[in-house]
């Protein structure tokens, strides 16, 4: 029996009103660069179909056969769940999504070469399906009613934004520079974190809203800055895990390599789009650099928020009988001060120095308690000045005077 070859001309459009296409184990449908076969109901194939121009799908598309679709565009129109599934791997040049529902891929592995769109809709891999954007792949839209809910590997070196949700929630993920040995990297977005993150001294608290896991799949990869986007956060009424003095909070990127482990600050360099209390666009400070096969988890956390050129704070009052042992003693509260070149003392109402030390550690960790530094006796409530000299990482030497009440 001869094979019936359907050639599908860039002059014509193929339209199949509200019923399945069905290409037959004998027939090859080819569809050539500008034709658009527009397919309302489902489509099978047990037979070919060559495209190098567009197929536009409603419907369900069940591949018995061969489909070779590495230079079209397939894109992905259903009011509702659709669903590809072929026994062996599926390449496609150019997919669109632009449908009101979910579009699953239930296959061993899916591959992109040139571009993918997100429009509208959601794209879901199967339980086992490996989905992989190529090089070169263009990744282009991406909201909170059109991203990728599952594991998404992005091969090469460049920019790698990765459009991932989960649930109604956009949660995309992006690393600026990625450069390597063929990196490979393996994402995956979901809401909430199962596990309670843990926060390293130099944080607040970690939130367990979110949580994204990257693995370094193949490959060896350098630093590169990452981008989170986050949203629908409470900050303001945020669990505030570690009692650090502060004035104001960041929230800040940050990295453990469990989810339920310890989490360390990957900084900020920068925050836009921000309420800095419930959605915001993160720049990393510091680089991300994952080893073969590491897996790294990243989860919104907050810090305290530092100026670059450095934070100091000196308290007007302390008791060496307060609750809060942080409040007990005069101290100088700092960021990226330098340790040399630095003194402080304290004078009391007639002017006679009653504390002095060159030690920032000193005068940071222990502070004066209160007791006349010569004589050895408790000094009275009342009013005392301090002076403070310091030096700054940038190496400025700043001055500080003022009073300060101590309450017995």
């Amino acid at each position: 029996m001869k094979k019936v070859i359907v050639y599908i001309s860039f002059i014509l459009s193929l339209t199949c009103q509200g019923q399945q296409l069905y290409v037959s184990g004998d027939a090859i449908l080819y569809i050539s660069p500008g034709a658009n076969v527009e397919v309302t109901g489902d489509l099978e194939n047990d037979g070919t179909i060559l495209n190098t121009g567009t197929i536009s799908l409603f419907g369900n598309w069940e591949i018995n056969n061969i489909f070779n679709g590495n230079e079209g565009e397939l894109i992905f129109l259903g009011g509702q769940n659709q669903m590809v599934s072929i026994s062996t791997p599926l390449l496609i040049n150019s997919l669109v999504l632009d449908q009101s529902g979910e579009v699953l891929f239930d296959m061993d592995e899916m591959t992109i070469t040139d571009d993918i769109t997100f429009t509208n809709g959601v794209i879901k891999p199967g339980e086992n399906t490996r989905f992989v954007l190529e090089n070169d792949v263009n990744v282009i839209g991406g909201s909170v009613t059109s991203y990728f809910q599952g594991k998404l590997t992005y091969k090469g070196s460049g920019i790698r934004k990765f459009p991932m949700g989960y649930e109604g929630i956009y949660a995309p993920i992006t690393m600026l520079d990625v450069f390597g040995a063929d990196p490979e990297l393996t994402v995956f977005f979901k809401t909430p974190n199962e596990e309670q993150p843990i926060p390293d001294d130099e944080l607040l608290g970690v939130s367990s809203k979110g949580i994204w896991e990257v693995e370094l799949s193949a490959g060896t990869m350098n630093g590169t800055p990452v981008q989170i986007d986050f949203s629908g956060e409470d900050l303001e009424n945020f669990e505030l895990v570690n009692n650090i003095r502060h004035r104001v909070n960041s929230p800040v990127i940050t990295v453990s390599d469990a989810p339920g482990g310890v989490y360390s600050s990957l900084g900020v360099e920068s925050l836009l789009d921000t309420d800095s209390l419930t959605r915001g666009s993160i720049t990393s400070e510091i680089d991300f650099t994952p080893q073969e096969l590491e897996t790294a988890y990243f989860a919104i956390g907050v810090a305290p928020r530092i100026d670059p050129r450095g934070l100091v704070y000196i308290p007007e009052i302390f008791s060496p009988v307060a609750t809060d042992p942080d409040n007990r003693t005069f101290r100088v509260f700092g960021e990226r001060i330098l340790r040399e070149n630095f003194s402080m003392q304290v004078f009391n109402k007639f002017g006679s120095l009653v504390y002095s030390t060159d030690s920032f550690d000193e005068a940071n960790q222990l502070g004066w308690d209160g007791t006349n530094q010569r004589t050895g006796s408790e000094e009275p409530s009342g009013l005392y000045y301090y002076q403070v000299v310091l030096t700054r990482i940038s190496g400025e030497i700043e001055e500080y005077t003022g009073p300060f009440y101590l309450q017995r």
